[in-house]
């Protein structure tokens, strides 16, 4: 396509594309969006097909002029970005000042014997002149197991297979009726309760705010005091208390408001945890004791080797970024942001938040995971810098090799697996940029000077 581009560099990962196209072009255009509407066009008194070009441009000129201006303006500003090799991201913003056919915002077209002229404002990807990543002093923590770890696992494990049970110590009362001890943190509480909001003195009761539940004390569960109340009863009292909602609560018509709550406890519980013998290690599937002690052990040695290698990569990135200043353009951090929000968003749903919860908890935390997305697409960004400098690459056949791999420890039928990555090449292009990252950091870790702590 014949065009005139004016390139303006308004940042380092800005640019103002000028662009006109002549009017010859227009003008083709204009006359191949009338020809093919002349021979598909059926109007009253004339054969479909036979339409007179004068009464074609009469009925249809005006659309067909709106549509050969907006595919004049993407096809130009895309033969631009390749003529001036703009390697652009997001999407631009078009202005076209000389074309406004009305009020409205979108009221545009283009005449015949009329040059276009608009400007389109993107963000490219910044021009990294990288430097110093290689020689990098780094320190690596330690990846042994103590005894302690291995201890610390089968307390964890052994909690989670706790049986709950009558809290022991409890009364008998002069009716003979018995009662639990004192309630402590770390005990379960099943609690029935029955709330409302103070407002002027008054409780006005809440449907929400009635219920049963089993707390455990001490976990947090509730909001802040809440949980505190309950110490100290036994079995079968009652007890009435007021308590203000955090300023923060998700909420938030609750935030900061006062509320009373009447509670009964219906029951108290305390775990009881299964023996360390080896007949607990069978029920989970180990031979003995020490077959258990000794794949706890390889897992943790597993589990703190990825945990350490993941710190000792993360380091390296921050230590080659605080080396190699540049801006990131907001498009891409945007996307990111979104990303990290949608993986956010899906772990709160699935643990029962409802969606008014989870707009308001992301709406919190976007400052925080807008920073995390920047911190990862400056990565990103830095790791290809490198790759491209150092001739770093991943052939199509290990991309191939990379997805059967893939393919046999998938829940998915391998085959199905390998034709879902084939038949998208956009999905074998993650995969391939993922692997050219992890060579990078590879090639980087080599390159750097790595003290292993004791």
């Amino acid at each position: 396509m014949e065009l005139t581009v004016q390139v303006e560099k308004t940042s380092p990962v800005l640019r103002k594309l000028t662009i006109k196209v002549p009017s010859k072009t227009v003008d083709a255009q204009l006359q191949r969006g009338l020809s093919e509407v002349q021979r598909s066009a059926k109007i009253k008194g004339f054969r479909q097909g036979a339409v007179p070009m004068h009464i074609v441009k009469q009925y249809f000129g005006a659309d067909i002029s709106h549509r050969v201006f907006h595919d004049l303006i993407e096809d130009a500003y895309r033969a631009a970005l390749r003529e001036q090799k703009i390697r652009a991201v997001g999407s631009p913003k078009i202005e076209t000042p000389k074309h406004q056919t009305g009020a409205q915002e979108h009221d545009h077209g283009i005449a015949e014997g009329q040059d276009l002229h608009f400007t389109a404002e993107v963000e490219v990807l910044p021009e990294i002149e990288v430097k110093n990543y290689t020689g990098l002093s780094l320190s690596q923590e330690s990846t042994d197991v103590t005894d302690s770890d291995v201890t610390a696992l089968f307390d964890r494990i052994r909690d989670s297979q706790a049986q709950l049970i009558p809290a022991s110590g409890g009364l008998v009362g002069a009716d003979g009726a018995e009662t639990s001890r004192p309630a402590k943190k770390g005990d379960f509480a099943d609690l029935a309760f029955d709330g409302g909001m103070v407002t002027d003195g008054k409780v006005a009761k809440r449907a929400d705010m009635k219920g049963s539940q089993l707390i455990e004390l001490g976990s947090g569960s509730m909001i802040p005091g809440f949980e505190e109340e309950v110490i100290g009863l036994r079995s079968g009292d009652s007890k009435t208390f007021r308590i203000t909602f955090p300023k923060d609560y998700a909420e938030k018509t609750l935030a900061g408001a006062e509320a009373e709550f009447e509670i009964k406890l219906n029951a108290l519980k305390e775990k009881q945890l299964p023996a360390l013998d080896d007949d607990f290690a069978k029920t989970l599937g180990y031979e003995n004791l020490e077959d258990m002690r000794a794949k706890a052990r390889e897992h943790l040695v597993t589990e703190k080797s990825q945990e350490v290698d993941r710190k000792l990569k993360s380091d390296l990135i921050a230590a080659v970024a605080e080396k190699n200043a540049f801006d990131v353009p907001a498009s891409l951090i945007q996307a990111q942001t979104r990303s990290l929000a949608q993986d956010v968003a899906q772990n709160l749903k699935q643990q029962g938040f409802t969606e008014q919860m989870i707009q308001e908890a992301i709406t919190t935390e976007l400052p925080t995971l807008s920073k995390r997305a920047e911190s990862q697409v400056r990565a990103s960004l830095l790791l290809e810098a490198i790759a491209a400098k150092e001739g770093i690459t991943v052939s199509a056949e290990e991309v191939d090799a990379e997805i059967a791999k893939m393919a046999a420890t998938s829940r998915m039928d391998p085959a199905k697996f390998v034709e879902f990555y084939n038949s998208n090449p956009g999905r074998k292009a993650d995969v391939e940029f993922r692997m050219r990252e992890d060579r990078t950091l590879t090639f980087l870790l080599e390159k750097s000077k790595v003290k292993k702590s004791k």
